[in-house]
């Protein structure tokens, strides 16, 4: 049976190689200029897209900057106020000849000064400009801000009303000559000739403070005031100061119009340069801060990397033009190769032949013609006319199919010979040929191997018996070229069942030190016994692999070395079972010298495994006294109760984080802990894992900080602030619970002040609070709202009288008599109250019915009660 062509196909053929010969002189040049256009296209993005996206991220980085300077400048805005309203307070309600020689108001200026890191001074200012510092160790030093911008504006202030002015410098002897930012308020009650309050902020170190979150060098930082006044400009620039940008530019108030966004600056003011900025308001003190950059400085280093980047592509260009005029040269110095190679192919006593895809050879030498005894017309299937004709079809399919996938084929077959009719074995090898990345036929040789084929089917024969052991099994030469490898062997190595072994030597799998010892001791004593058993490391592939092996050598009948056989056990398992150990036992061992944090792990039945270094220290224990105890024992009954849970839900495969205390609440140690399963490679949970890092001091420090900004400093009670968010948070809970609130004012507190001074009605206060705490239940909330009012909420209360008996019960606890030193005093209180359901009024409600009921209350002669429900 045979595929051959009509007579015409040849003709066709010849035709489609001089296309695609002249196809692949083109294909170089067709290639490279594709490369070129597209490296041009990239480039030509790159200068456009890249400007545009460095653009945007300036804006996003601006942004972000001047929201950080806001956050930084705001705090100290809002310090210098609070320190203008509380001298004001202090101002209005002190008695005495020298209210300004008191040593609590200098103390109080001190530490606004201290606390606010130097930023911020208090001084009262005269109408007529004179200067009075406060601050412990000054005296008047004749300092005065007459004359300047900001207090040219002080005539327009109100009781209460906040302005702020153009930076300037005190003056006098103690002035260190810094300029700073001024914010005035009139006094409530003027003291002497002093009618007015200034909190002065240093603008260099506000400068410095708002430096550390500018990170857009060189961008400039302006403070703004609302009317458009310019307060401060870094870097400086000479007149920016005291100008009225809105004025002088009124497009300038609708661009910085709002809450926050995006401006841009033609650099009129300033240095004449093209900005674009982001700015924030600060609404309560009528501040706007803006951040801004110059396009050119971001877009500098860009021109600069374009540059770079256009002369890359011209020398990358002009590179391909000389690659491709080189690799034409190539390819006509290869055909002439081609050509060479054809002609020594004919001359070579090897038959050599190619097929293409479909199996169709379409190339032989003379001396493939000769083995089959075939004429060059009948090349191209010719060879299927001399396989046995029940075999035929089967052939053919098989080689189609070896050719399209690219597998390569050592066989010898049985043929007859076409010219004589004569039984031959031939030896048939192959190798893919892949062009473009896939496989375009295969290249192989034949050869008449009759003679050998006795010698074939013998070693088939063995090499059956070596292909069903799992064993790795080697024959080489004696000079240790490997001319076998069973399956198993091939497997290992990743190679394929019938990949030729391409010289392999056995050198290639053994070190230079395996080696020595092989040629000293191993060769030897297998000559000797015509074998040798031992351990031994071997080269597979890119792992080394720990064996046990067996040599056999195989003799002639002259007794020379023929083959040597060589039968390789894989130890890997066991040696990697054991590397594994030793590895967790190191890992364990690292974590126990390293980690701050406690570890700990635990099996499945609660015992201790392992614990480092630093649970010892905190525990006081040690790791060889505990292992295989129970972590019960380990942690003790307390500590181990609060742990349990964790341990449970841990083992049951979840992982758990939680804050727990050591001991009791006030004294014990805090701790973040997380407990996690430990789990296997099979996924099974083989114990428990533990972190756990203390937290204590972390915990104090968050406590302490948040009791301080919630509590009044002098009665310890809840202050304003702390009362409603404890209130709120009782609103919020579980709907449907009964809750009073109650407003109390102290009767006749006033007179005792007035008469017996502040002391004694702080004194007072104290114990009010005191007797508000012994008369409450723990749960209740207590707050001094501010001077003689309070505040209490009583939450979770069963009926609506319930407020009115503890009213009663504060009337007379708070209404009986009281010993400060040696004065006894008197007082009332009056008391409203407010009975609402949770989940049904909101604070503001409550505060209001509450409120109303203590007006009604004082209405009614005070030293009484009056309560509502809602």
């Amino acid at each position: 049976m045979s595929d051959a062509n009509p007579p015409a196909e040849p003709l066709r053929q010849a035709r489609r190689r001089r296309w695609r010969e002249r196809a692949l002189l083109l294909a170089p040049t067709l290639a490279f200029g594709s490369v070129v256009l597209t490296i041009w296209a990239v480039v030509g993005w790159y200068a456009v897209e890249k400007p545009r996206e460095l653009l945007a991220q300036q804006r996003q980085e601006l942004s972000t900057g001047v929201r950080a300077v806001a956050m930084q400048t705001e705090p100290v805005l809002r310090q210098a106020e609070s320190a203008l309203r509380v001298v004001d307070l202090w101002l209005m309600t002190r008695r005495g000849d020298r209210p300004l020689a008191d040593a609590m108001l200098r103390q109080f200026v001190d530490s606004v000064r201290s606390g606010s890191r130097h930023l911020v001074d208090i001084v009262l200012v005269s109408p007529t400009g004179k200067v009075r510092r406060l601050q412990a160790g000054t005296d008047d030093d004749d300092a005065s801000i007459a004359g300047t911008a900001a207090f040219g504006e002080i005539a327009g202030l109100v009781p209460e009303g906040i302005s702020l002015g153009l930076p300037l410098r005190l003056g006098g002897r103690a002035d260190d000559g810094r300029l700073r930012l001024p914010l005035l308020m009139r006094l409530s009650r003027p003291l002497d000739d002093y009618e007015f309050v200034m909190a002065t902020i240093d603008l260099q170190r506000l400068h410095d403070a708002q430096a550390l979150f500018v990170q857009v060098p060189p961008a400039s930082l302006v403070m703004l005031r609302a009317d458009g006044l310019a307060l401060s400009r870094r870097p400086e620039v000479p007149g920016f100061v005291g100008r009225n940008i809105f004025e002088q530019f009124p497009a300038a108030r609708r661009d910085l119009n709002g809450v926050e966004g995006f401006y841009t600056s033609s650099g009129a003011t300033t240095d004449g340069r093209l900005r674009v900025g982001a700015f924030v308001t600060l609404p309560d003190y009528h501040l706007k801060l803006m951040l801004s950059g110059t396009e050119e400085d971001v877009l500098l280093p860009f021109s600069r990397q374009r540059s770079a980047v256009l002369a890359a592509a011209a020398l990358a260009t002009l590179g391909l033009v000389l690659l491709a005029r080189w690799l034409g040269q190539l390819q006509r110095a290869a055909r002439l190769r081609e050509a060479t190679l054809q002609t020594t192919s004919n001359a070579m006593p090897l038959g050599l032949f190619r097929t293409d895809e479909t199996g169709r050879i379409v190339y032989v030498n003379d001396s493939y013609l000769r083995v089959h005894g075939l004429k060059r017309e009948e090349v191209e299937w010719g060879w299927t006319t001399l396989v046995q004709p029940e075999q035929r079809d089967m052939l053919i399919q098989r080689w189609k199919h070896q050719m399209a996938t690219g597998e390569p084929i050592d066989m010898v077959r049985k043929m007859k010979r076409g010219d004589d009719g004569r039984i031959r074995w031939i030896a048939v090898r192959t190798a893919p040929l892949y062009f473009d990345g896939k496989v375009a036929g295969q290249s192989g040789t034949v050869e008449d191997v009759t003679e050998r084929g006795e010698q074939e089917k013998a070693r088939k024969t063995l090499a059956a018996i070596f292909d069903m052991t799992p064993d790795f099994v080697c024959q080489a030469t004696e000079q240790g070229v490997v001319t076998y490898l069973n399956p198993a062997a091939r497997a290992r190595l990743g190679m394929a069942a019938d990949a030729p072994l391409d010289n392999a030597h056995i050198t290639d799998y053994f070190s230079a030190e395996q080696l020595a010892q092989y040629e000293k001791f191993v060769l030897p004593e297998a000559m000797r016994q015509g074998h040798w058993r031992g351990r031994a490391s071997v080269q597979l592939g890119s792992t080394r692999v720990p064996v046990d092996c067996l040599i056999i050598m195989h003799r002639d009948v002259r007794g020379r070395i023929e083959t040597i056989s060589v039968i390789l056990r894989d130890m890997s398992e066991q040696v990697r079972a054991q590397r594994e150990r030793e590895r967790s036992e190191a890992m364990l061992l690292a974590v126990a010298h390293t980690a701050r944090a406690q570890f700990l792990v635990g099996d499945t039945e609660g015992r201790v495994i392992f614990f480092n270094a630093a649970f010892e220290e905190q525990r006081r224990v040690q790791l060889k006294d505990w292992v295989g105890r129970p972590l019960a024992d380990l942690f003790g009954a307390q500590c181990y109760t609060c742990r349990e849970p964790l341990i449970a839900a841990a083992l049951a495969g979840e992982t758990r984080r939680l804050d727990i205390t050591d001991g009791n609440e006030r004294d014990g140690r805090r701790f973040d802990v997380q407990y996690a399963p430990l789990r296997v490679q099979s996924g099974d949970i083989e114990g428990l894992i533990a972190i756990e890092v203390d937290v204590t001091e972390a915990r104090r420090e968050e406590a302490r900080l948040r009791l301080a900004s919630q509590t009044d400093a002098l009665t310890q009670l809840l202050n304003r602030a702390g009362f409603e968010e404890g209130a709120r948070d009782q609103l919020a809970g579980v709907a449907g619970q009964r809750l009073a609130l109650l407003y109390l004012d102290l009767d006749k507190f006033k007179p005792v002040n007035d008469q017996h001074g502040h002391p004694t009605g702080d004194a007072l206060l104290k114990a009010v609070a005191l007797r508000l705490r012994h008369a409450l239940r723990p749960n209740d909330l207590a707050a001094r709202l501010g001077g003689d009012e309070f505040a209490v909420l009583l939450p979770q209360i069963h009926e609506v009288h319930a407020a009115a008996a503890v009213s009663a019960k504060l009337l007379q606890a708070i209404s009986a008599p009281y010993h400060i030193g040696e004065l006894e005093l008197e007082i009332g209180v009056s008391i409203g109250y407010c009975v609402a359901t949770t989940g049904e009024v909101t604070l503001e409600q409550l505060v209001e019915k509450a409120d109303a009921s203590l007006y009604e209350a004082k209405r009614a002669g005070r030293g009484c009660y009056r309560g509502t429900e809602l």
